[in-house]
């Protein structure tokens, strides 16, 4: 697979990458409170600078970057598997669509078109959001310790693409986030963001901006197919 971010390929949509947390799944309240917790066992309080500077990041560097804003010299790999299996015991009660997600993903597959989670997420995680769904939602999932370099490294987005046996240029990827934006144009994606409060993430150039109430199949066509011109 090529990194090339030029706007080549066929313009057909070939398949949806959709990222899991913030984008189709409203998790992040539930890392609210992961992170306070961890925050809290640190001895210390979560900033809402560092909550904001965390959205998007892997586990080891959201762990690290806690810790140091802390003051803290803890061991990462420790902090980060008691935040991994705090979030896990959270998920497990559940976590909601966001508005229109559940729709927009049921639409692509109606169409026959593939579909892949490319997520930060591990797949303990991942694992707990997939039992409550219906099966085969996802034709391949990619999660963060999956991969050798998490987002914005383009290469979870690259491998998503490989499974499926598709060009990336050739895909549309729904993010949230400055890591998953980056990574996602970086594969050569074309990339739709999704946030919550509908404007762009700082670094999001190169994206285009969409409330997630709004997409559907044929603008996702259309955007992809207006890109080749």
């Amino acid at each position: 697979m090529t990194t090339e971010t030029a706007a080549s390929g066929t313009g057909v949509l070939a398949a949806a990458l959709f990222d899991m947390d913030g984008t189709l799944f409203d998790s992040e309240p539930l890392w609210d409170v992961s992170l306070a917790d961890f925050a809290e066992r640190l001895g210390g309080t979560l900033s809402a600078e560092i909550r904001r500077r965390v959205v998007g990041s892997n586990l080891r560097d959201t762990a690290r970057i806690v810790q140091e804003d802390l003051g803290v010299a803890a061991d990462v790999e420790e902090s980060a598997a008691w935040l991994l299996e705090r979030t896990r015991q959270l998920f497990a009660l559940g976590v909601p669509w966001r508005p229109g997600a559940q729709d927009v993903v049921r639409s692509v597959r109606g169409r026959g078109i593939p579909t892949a989670l490319v997520t930060s997420s591990h797949r303990v995680l991942v694992d707990e959001v997939l039992a409550q769904l219906d099966p085969g939602m996802f034709d391949t999932v990619v999660c963060g310790d999956e991969v050798t370099r998490p987002k914005p490294d383009p290469e979870s987005y690259l491998t998503a693409a490989e499974r499926l046996g598709v060009d990336p240029r050739d895909c549309v990827a729904l993010e949230d986030s400055r890591p998953g934006i980056a990574a996602a144009l970086a594969a050569g994606c074309l990339v739709v963001a999704v946030p919550e409060d509908g404007a762009a993430p700082a670094g999001g150039h190169g994206a285009v901006v969409a409330p997630l109430e709004t997409v559907t199949v044929d603008r996702l066509i259309s955007l992809l197919a207006d890109r080749i011109g």
